[in-house]
């Protein structure tokens, strides 16, 4: 079925088309008349998409005639994903199967050089993400006896502690690309822009075998009700359950957060499986620290050590030991040796 509007679905072309008439009512009767408002809830009821998009371009169209120029501008930036560019419109999501169109809302991750295996992960952890890869390579044998493989998760933690390269990872295991998606180009400007991306988002999910990465997904999915927000935001967070309630992918959809508590509670319910990665303790720290100490051939000095003590996380325990192993190899260089500057 072709997405209604560009990606919206039928739910949300209701919401716009109800808009038109009542975020501004005094001026319905010029934005348009009550045929061409007549033909569009028709074509609605019917879900004649091909003919609601020909009744909400009629609807642009007949505002401009009558000289509501901005009126028309705005109702063309929920029909469009970016409003008439050059004269022509964006293409529409049936084409969304190619990465190029897509490619500004999306970032494709370079492919880790490990495997699971190298990711630190506690015994849980590691067994419950290792079922669900197992799940996608025995995938024929679920569907078979009327199943499916686990499609959506959600990993949650402070940061720094594998989220992302678990994703990562996951990716070389099954042999997918993992695309991050960008969610400062998913947000727009327009009434309805938002919803209409996140269909976009989505329908590449849908067309493409990958695993789609929704880094930081309380950027979209803060709960809902907090009086200092506006309408709009609560709705941005009801167009992002219903895509994940219904959304079919072709691969792996993960999201991740470092802040839990600011996900609404009725999103966590649209996940397959909720994956907690707590922060690691001292001495899980110190044996990572060890170990790629050794693979980077970092003397673990008692100054390098105490730096460590420091470090909350692997990503930071990381970091300090790559800065120590660019000092290491500058001080070769300056100490004259020649080898370990060639």
């Amino acid at each position: 079925m072709l997405a209604l509007l560009f990606g919206l679905h039928e739910s949300h072309a209701q919401t716009w088309s109800r808009s038109v008439l009542h975020s501004h009512p005094e001026k319905s009767i010029a934005m348009s008349s009550s045929r061409r408002l007549a033909q569009l809830f028709h074509a609605i009821s019917e879900r004649d998409w091909s003919a609601v998009k020909s009744a909400a371009e009629g609807i642009c169209v007949e505002s401009d005639e009558k000289g509501h120029h901005s009126i028309a501008k705005m109702l063309r930036g929920s029909l469009t994903p970016n409003g008439v560019i050059n004269g022509s419109a964006r293409p529409d999501s049936s084409q969304l199967s190619n990465c190029a169109t897509f490619a500004p809302n999306l970032t494709r991750l370079v492919s880790a050089p490990y495997r699971l295996e190298d990711v630190r992960l506690r015994t849980k952890q590691r067994t419950e993400i290792s079922e669900v890869v197992a799940e996608w390579r025995h995938r024929d044998a679920l569907v078979a006896r009327g199943m499916a493989p686990r499609t959506k998760l959600f990993f949650h933690g402070p940061p720094g502690i594998g989220k992302t390269m678990t994703a990562l990872a996951m990716g070389a295991e099954l042999g997918m690309p993992v695309y991050l998606a960008r969610f400062d180009a998913i947000i727009g400007s327009y009434l309805g822009l938002t919803a209409v991306h996140l269909r976009q988002l989505f329908h590449f999910a849908e067309s493409t075998a990958c695993i789609l990465l929704l880094d930081e997904l309380d950027a979209l999915g803060k709960r809902r009700g907090n009086p200092l927000d506006v309408g709009e935001l609560d709705r941005i967070v009801i167009s992002l359950m219903q895509e994940l309630e219904h959304a079919k992918p072709r691969g792996l959809i993960i999201a991740t957060t470092n802040v839990a508590t600011h996900i609404d509670a009725a999103l966590w319910r649209r996940f397959d499986l909720n994956v907690l990665f707590p922060a690691p303790t001292k001495r899980e720290i110190e044996d990572y620290s060890r170990k790629l100490a050794g693979d980077l051939g970092v003397r673990l000095s008692t100054s390098v050590r105490q730096r460590l003590l420091q470090c909350s996380s692997y990503s930071d325990a990381r970091s300090e030991l790559l800065t120590q192993a660019r000092r290491d190899i500058l001080k070769q260089c300056e100490d004259g040796n020649v080898k370990a500057c060639n």
